[in-house]
């Protein structure tokens, strides 16, 4: 990984002589210790303006060997491999949304449906690489903070809400889609399930949402306690979601009654 690290750093480099960038940060596997051949970097760069598009064309030219530019289908960002053969994302956002984004989480105490936490534990588990009047390393050491309680109670509830008992639940949604014979929605649903989840599942250990990859891994790793049979019950949910058979809501049931016991157990 060495050299591809020093190319990262010769790219951070030159971003951080454009007057717009504030900061930059390197978050995911690259950041965490968990880099491996199949990883990339993830690359967060804060701006208080729009870095212009010419400007990171001209970076790509020079440090990418390809690039596509300002892809949007989540947040603005340019996806390219190095010329030393690492792929990389680089991802521009608003350096005051990221300020306004947590402290709704962990001020006020917002919870949402599936993954609550993840940008507070991108910023936590970030490298900073750069940081031109030092804010983003004032917004880590202000909320390097014990996880907020009330925050942790509200995720619970909501992502539980959503699990089974209200009318727009996962699992009602489920149930009509295995009636349909509808597999595409079946997979949909379960996908959504699992987001709201393992929500609950790392808001009850208290621990910051790590993402979309390696969950099962992670959080028996990070988290001092899971449902029981956690890894056993997921692989038989994930096994049947390619189906339309009743055993599915099967599988749910025993995901949602072990995971009750644990939030019972707390309580």
């Amino acid at each position: 990984m060495n050299d591809s690290y020093q190319a990262l750093l010769a790219l951070a480099e030159d971003y951080a002589k454009i007057n717009e960038v504030e900061a930059i940060l390197l978050a995911g596997s690259a950041a965490t210790g968990a880099f491996d051949e199949a990883s990339d970097f993830d690359v967060y760069i804060y701006s208080a303006a729009p870095v212009p598009l010419a400007v990171r064309q001209g970076l790509a030219e020079k440090h990418m060997r390809y690039v596509e530019l300002d892809n949007r289908y989540w947040e603005p960002e340019d996806d390219g491999i190095l010329n030393c053969g690492t792929p990389i994302d680089l991802v521009y956002r608003d350096a005051a949304w990221i300020e306004e984004h947590l402290y709704g989480l962990l001020v006020e105490e917002r919870p949402s449906i599936g993954f609550t936490t993840c940008f507070w534990g991108n910023l936590l588990n970030a490298k900073i690489l750069f940081d031109r009047n030092g804010r983003l390393s004032a917004l880590k050491a202000k909320y390097t903070v014990p996880y907020p309680q009330t925050l942790k109670q509200r995720i619970i509830q909501i992502n539980r809400e959503l699990l089974k008992g209200k009318l727009p639940s996962y699992y009602d949604q489920i149930k009509k889609a295995i009636g349909r014979q509808d597999k595409v929605s079946i997979n949909h649903r379960i996908a959504a399930f699992l987001a709201s989840y393992f929500d609950i599942v790392f808001a009850y250990n208290e621990v910051v949402h790590p993402g979309e990859k390696r969950l099962v891994a992670l959080a028996q790793k990070t988290c001092a306690r899971l449902p029981e049979n956690f890894s056993e019950d997921l692989d038989r949910l994930l096994t049947l979601s390619g189906t339309t058979s009743s055993e599915i809501l099967e599988a749910l049931d025993t995901l949602i009654d072990h995971l009750d016991a644990l939030l019972d157990a707390q309580a």
